[in-house]
């Protein structure tokens, strides 16, 4: 009876003190912050400010030998506050990493654009998630959630602090050729909430999280690594639509914002692309979104911004208006000294440049960089491609296949049907991602299957050849791949090999076509019997989408976006499987 007295007395004790202990720990850790921010923010000179605004690229396979030296002496010489790492495996990363990490005086922002895993720099490391619609189409904002966080998790592990994602644009036109399947699709408030989980998830997972293409590069047919789009939506639409989710993401706490290469004259009044526009940034995100986090810039080296603003201009003018990142100019040294130099004449103040250091000091102390800044490379291999964290991708992966068409009950295809018919892969691209997991799946459930191919290096004749032997099958299951790449301007199939699926479908056998690109494929053969929507090329895409064409998975996706004259978004015939 006493221990019982004594236990209840020191739990109500405990409970009465943990408020005042948890507000004393948020005191000494908003304290510690401010001390470790103003002494290091004093400890810069004025042009070593100026370098923490900025943040270079690096080619992880090319960071060796004499360009391993070069990057680390722009880092000391420049100053430079972070960069963002491409390609590499997670060893490799991991280890550049922290040699950069112990060559820069202050801690650096380490960015990625690992918007759907380390896989998507990485190529063949990493969780294996899928893309952004597909995750949408299987329909569950908590996998949004795992997926931020797992991805958070691994980049981590790898050096990696700064994640340039989620994609908070809406895809609402079908000729997006750089957003597409990057978006959660075509609806605000769902979208929304996609985005609100993976920044949760992000910031769970350990790292920063980042909405972007702020304030929408969903209604744009031009892709901004080429020229610059023009978006011509007014405010009131911004806000009925593209806004929607940005100000989810600020409420979900998204620590940085990234800004578009866009122009938006109703909104602006002028063709200034978003991220040189104080109306943008400072007018609309800063003091109308209220939002006080890190604002980046896209790659200050795609073609929207050099074509108009070469040298260094384009970093000035991109922190004039509100921005405290200039992310990856192409003439670095150029556009420090072009920010020196709007600093000595006043066009830029100082007060202007701490403010946006002091943002990016506070958020290098909140990872944990002024106590650490290197990680484990022993631990990489068990952190990276947990088993767990693995099922859990491919289940989302298999959960988003949509089967938008099935005439004559074609799938899935039963043993029978599946021996009688020609699969033809036709790739728009000369990668050999492409196909490269359906071929062997189709191969072993289907030992003498017909299996075709159509490439970049197809000719005139081998197409007839190919139509030919297609045409002698019961049926014919088109696999269409396009990759999505920045600068590639299109998702469409090139016409000659759309033109030869056509002949396909018109050949009367029953055709299944496979958008292994997206569902805007489908535009280009909409007489095919039938419709199967996969959301990306990489591999889990192709298992998944093999799983449910033999029935060996069900079919569950809904279509995230209209495809005009075919499918409603929400789309999407339910299959079980056998």
């Amino acid at each position: 009876m006493i221990l019982r007295s004594f236990l209840c007395m020191t739990l109500v004790l405990a409970a009465t003190r943990a408020p005042s202990d948890a507000g004393s720990s948020r005191q000494r850790r908003a304290d510690g912050e401010a001390r470790w921010v103003e002494e290091t923010l004093k400890s810069l000179s004025p042009r070593e400010r100026l370098g923490q605004l900025l943040m270079a690229p690096v080619q992880v396979e090319q960071a060796t030998g004499g360009q391993l030296e070069e990057l680390k002496r722009q880092l000391t010489e420049l100053g430079l506050g972070g960069v963002v790492v491409r390609g590499g495996t997670p060893e490799t990363v991991a280890e550049l990493t922290n040699e950069l990490q112990r060559t820069a005086r202050v801690p650096l922002l380490v960015g990625a654009d690992y918007e759907r895993g380390l896989r998507m720099q990485m190529k063949s490391a990493g969780t294996p998630f899928t893309n952004n619609m597909g995750v949408a189409a299987a329909g569950d904002p908590r996998a949004a959630f795992e997926q931020g966080k797992i991805t958070a998790q691994e980049a981590r592990a790898v050096g990696v602090n700064w994640l340039f994602g989620p994609v908070a644009d809406l895809n609402n036109n079908p000729d997006n050729p750089v957003i597409n399947v990057r978006s959660f699709g075509e609806d605000p408030r769902r979208v929304a909430e996609f985005v609100t989980a993976s920044v949760r998830g992000t910031r769970e997972g350990g790292a920063l999280s980042t909405a972007k293409h702020f304030p929408g590069h969903g209604d744009t047919a031009v892709d901004s690594h080429i020229g610059l789009p023009t978006i011509s939506a007014d405010r009131a639409r911004l806000e009925r639509l593209e806004l929607v989710p940005f100000r989810a993401a600020v409420a979900a706490g998204v620590d940085a914002v990234m800004t578009a290469h866009i122009a938006l004259p109703k909104l602006t009044g002028d063709e200034l692309p978003g991220t040189l526009s104080p109306k943008v940034t400072t007018e609309l995100l800063r003091r109308e979104l209220k939002f006080d986090g890190l604002v980046v810039t896209d790659s200050l080296g795609m073609g929207a911004i050099t074509k108009g603003f070469p040298g260094g201009e384009a970093a000035v003018r991109a922190i004039e208006a509100g921005a405290d990142v200039a992310l990856t100019p192409p003439e670095l040294k150029a556009s420090l000294d072009a920010l020196d130099e709007a600093v000595k004449s006043g066009r830029l103040s100082r007060e202007r440049v701490d403010e946006s250091v002091r943002r990016i000091l506070r958020a290098k102390y909140r990872l944990g960089l002024a106590e650490r800044r290197t990680v484990d490379t022993r631990a990489v291999k068990s952190l990276v491609e947990r088993p767990e964290a693995v099922a859990s991708a491919r289940g989302v992966a298999e959960a988003s296949m949509t089967l938008l068409r099935d005439g004559g009950g074609l799938l899935p295809l039963d043993a029978r049907r599946a021996a009688g018919a020609a699969f033809v892969v036709v790739a728009a691209d000369d990668d050999p991602e492409e196909g490269r997991r359906f071929i062997p799946q189709v191969q072993a459930r289907v030992p003498k299957a017909t299996v075709l191919r159509a490439d970049p290096k197809t000719t005139a004749a081998e197409y007839e050849a190919i139509l030919t032997e297609a045409t002698k099958a019961g049926a014919v299951v088109v696999a269409a791949f396009v990759k999505r790449a920045a600068g590639k301007g299109t998702v469409a199939l090139p016409e000659r090999q759309a033109e030869f699926v056509r002949k396909l479908v018109s050949s009367g056998r029953p055709v299944a076509v496979v958008a292994f690109s997206g569902p805007y494929l489908v535009r280009q053969f909409p007489g095919a019997a039938a419709f199967m929507v996969a959301y990306g090329i990489e591999d889990v895409a192709q298992d998944a989408a093999t799983r449910v064409l033999f029935g060996d998975a069900p079919a569950r996706g809904r279509l995230p976006v209209t495809v005009p004259g075919l499918f409603q978004a929400g789309a999407g015939i339910q299959t079980g499987a056998k």
